[in-house]
């Protein structure tokens, strides 16, 4: 823990410990017991950690409890985080194997919240560089396309596109072929589409041009969030600010904040007094997505960065085998 010595970091390790085992503030007297010493050993190095910021008294003649600072530190003196355990991931990758697409994310992020049990946040940013594998139209209603886009990191995306009047299957066909053809990035074929359809006859053109409408719908940031009923067992939860903190962290659409840096450390951290957050990447294939583990700071570090890490890495593999 820094510079700390040994013993004041032994101290604020087990300080921090109890507190999240108990959500009571810790008593001199425990600490005390526990490590041999006087009562006014303690209390000294009690001060001593308050005065450096990683401890606070809530109360007048209460115990102490960790601030931001120290729990930080807890936190990043339990690093590397130890490894899921092999059973876990086993049946985590035989269960990805039979999702895709929106719906592999969802069970990523039920399972990283059944796992640690806290909320959860999958966040994927927007990708425009990516390319499609395989592209499938076909008519859900007389004025409803869909488009089922498998890209080049093996996600699946579908897009629906308003078509009235339905076209024949043979301008379909038409559509699919010349879309395969299409060896660009996504963000790229709005504009391949228009020069296509200038060029096609007037019923290729009208789907063409309506598939480029709808195209955008292909590339947002996706976000998928699990677990919010696990922090109602969290004695923070009667604080009306913490629910609505971390309501707000879960329904952030802008994934640019927390997009992961593959070269960065395996896991993040970020916290207040109130919210912690334990993130890890996973690649996807040209791009990156981050899983977010999300409580109070008063979180079971160890337990979460293990999954955060472990379920992300299980992720990545199954990717990559895709």
């Amino acid at each position: 823990m820094g510079g700390m010595n040994a013993r004041r970091a032994r101290i604020l390790r087990l300080v921090a410990e109890s507190y999240i085992s108990s959500a009571h503030p810790v008593a001199s007297a425990r600490i005390a017991e526990h490590l041999e010493l006087s009562s006014a050993t303690v209390r000294n190095e009690f001060a001593a950690l308050e005065e450096e910021g990683y401890l606070q008294q809530p109360h007048t003649s209460a115990g102490r409890v960790p601030t931001a600072l120290g729990f930080r530190a807890y936190a990043l003196a339990c690093l590397p985080p130890r490894r899921l355990p092999a059973r876990q991931r086993s049946r985590l990758a035989h269960e990805l194997q039979a999702a895709n697409g929106d719906g592999l994310f969802t069970l990523v992020a039920r399972a990283a919240a059944d796992l640690s049990g806290y909320a959860v946040v999958v966040r994927l940013p927007a990708n425009e560089a990516l390319h499609i594998l395989e592209i499938h139209l076909s008519m859900l209603s007389s004025t409803r396309l869909l488009a089922v886009v498998v890209l080049e990191n093996g996600i699946v995306r579908q897009l629906g596109v308003d078509l009235e009047p339905p076209p024949p299957s043979s301008v379909l066909e038409d559509a699919e072929r010349n879309l395969r053809q299409l060896t660009l990035p996504l963000g790229e074929v709005p504009r391949a589409l228009d020069a296509i359809a200038s060029r096609a006859d007037e019923e290729l053109s009208r789907t063409l041009h309506a598939i480029q409408r709808a195209w955008p719908g292909l590339t947002p940031a996706r976000v998928f969030s699990e677990g919010l009923r696990n922090l109602l067992a969290e004695p923070e939860s009667h604080d009306p600010e913490f629910i609505r903190l971390v309501v707000e962290q879960v329904e952030q659409a802008d994934t640019t904040k927390e997009a992961w840096d593959p070269g960065a450390a395996t896991v993040g951290l970020q916290l207040d007094e109130a919210v912690a957050r334990v993130s890890s990447g996973f690649e996807l294939g040209v791009g990156a997505g981050s899983l977010t583990v999300l409580g109070p700071a008063r979180m079971r570090y160890p337990a979460a960065m293990m999954v955060a890490q472990g379920v992300s890495e299980v992720l990545s593999l199954g990717l990559q085998g895709t």
